[in-house]
């Protein structure tokens, strides 16, 4: 995996609970990752949409916004970490999910 660090410590407000430490993203796999430096749990904030035929370019990701994922991307637009490009439904529930670009300074996303 070629992971790029947006951010070596970043605190998210999450709607459902607060976490602090690294925010790391992959570029191959358009993964992102929150990782708690407290207790070294991680939180995957991507997802993969391909089967409802969802790609995204490199240095973008999706988050959804349902279920325990519901007001995760406006938590992390507020920290200045992602841009929204994009809302899209998905699945027979109509579920929101955003393609969103990644804001990692200094970095290049190479295809």
């Amino acid at each position: 995996m070629s992971w790029t660090t947006i951010s070596d410590t970043v605190t998210v407000h999450y709607p459902q609970f607060e976490m602090t430490g690294p925010l790391v993203y992959d570029t191959a796999c358009a993964l992102l990752v929150h990782l708690d430096e407290a207790t070294g749990d991680e939180e995957v904030l991507s997802t993969d949409l391909g089967a409802y035929g969802l790609v995204c370019a490199p240095g973008e990701a999706y988050i959804k916004d349902w279920s325990e994922h519901s007001g995760f991307t406006r938590a992390l637009t507020a920290a200045g970490l992602v841009e929204v490009l994009e809302e899209s439904t998905v699945g027979p529930f109509a579920s929101r999910a955003y393609r969103v670009r990644v804001l990692a300074p200094g970095a290049t996303y190479l295809p």
